[in-house]
């Protein structure tokens, strides 16, 4: 697709703070008015429809780590152009941030604010709350509490105790239950930290203690030695899925966060997926020579989604 000078010089001077702040506010004045176009977004701020399409359409891929933890965006941006929201774990429920991810997304959203063309409610009273509870422009001393559940972890840990809770993983977006043996309680940069065993996963895992929802004690002690350098596991990380593919569609995956190896007049892509809905997107849109290497959830994914959407086209 070829582009005009103008539009080209701008998109090269544009930096990443200020493509991250456009992002952003595109990203959430289409969520606020969809359905909605990418001419309609372009057109609300003032931008060429391919300019506009080259920032949203790399947000469909985005899998951003928080606390070793991996989220999708939830953005689609389908053939036609138009632009909904998959609900998922980043937008599911109400976010828990520590105070520097706090002032960093405040830093981006007031940038986003002083864009030509956003004007989103949401978003400046989203900003004015941050605002509020992190004290900015005033000298109220912030009382950031402990987790609900601290004191009780750090006894259990110092007693060997095993104990029952309810935990919340982000990027599934769903609270699993399981029983650990705890090793040790940390703060990381503001952040409370339990290393454990999970007798779920028999495996070594991390927690934050504030996504602990209930706590029960097990009545039981451990007697396991503690793994000692694996200070921080991977929680429930989003999986990992290995796509083989022609070389011809290499540009459809360039925007993503992909690991791509070459063989021969193929490409074997591993992409880590927490959306399924941008996982059926991307699948169809590779076309039939594209398929899922190995067995597993996302196995007959791409079939499975090519034969619901022509049954709706079969339908009287």
């Amino acid at each position: 697709m070829a582009y005009g000078t103008s539009e080209f010089e701008v998109r090269k001077r544009r930096t990443n703070d200020a493509r991250l702040a456009l992002q952003l506010a595109m990203m959430l004045w289409a969520h606020e008015h969809q359905p909605v176009s990418v001419s309609e977004v372009a057109d609300h701020f003032g931008l060429d429809v391919d300019d506009a399409y080259s920032e949203l359409y790399p947000l469909q891929g985005i899998e951003v780590a928080v606390n070793e933890e991996f989220h999708n965006l939830g953005v689609v941006v389908d053939d036609d152009g138009e632009i909904f929201f998959d609900i998922n774990p980043l937008f599911g429920r109400p976010r828990k941030l520590d105070r520097s991810e706090a002032l960093g997304l405040l830093a981006v959203a007031n940038a986003a604010l002083g864009l030509p063309g956003t004007n989103v409610e949401a978003l400046k009273t989203g900003v004015s709350k941050l605002e509020r509870a992190l004290g900015v422009g005033s000298s109220v001393a912030i009382d950031i509490p402990d987790p609900e559940f601290l004191k009780v972890v750090e006894q259990a840990t110092r007693d060997r105790e095993c104990i029952q809770i309810e935990y919340y993983a982000r990027w599934a977006d769903e609270v699993s239950v399981r029983t650990v043996e705890p090793y040790e309680t940390v703060n990381v940069s503001g952040d409370w930290y339990l290393r454990a065993h999970c007798r779920l996963r028999d495996d070594h895992r991390t927690f934050r203690v504030d996504r602990i929802e209930a706590l029960e004690l097990a009545g039981e002690t451990h007697t396991r030695s503690d793994p000692g350098n694996e200070a921080f596991t991977g929680e429930e990380e989003a999986p990992v899925v290995t796509i083989e593919m022609p070389n011809s569609s290499r540009w459809m995956i360039e925007p993503l966060e992909a690991s791509v190896m070459e063989d021969e007049e193929k490409l074997v892509v591993e992409i880590p997926v927490s959306s399924t809905i941008f996982l059926e997107r991307l699948m169809l849109r590779l076309g039939p020579d594209a398929r899922v290497v190995g067995k597993g959830p996302f196995e007959d994914l791409a079939s499975t989604a090519a034969t619901r959407l022509l049954s709706r086209y079969e339908k009287p």
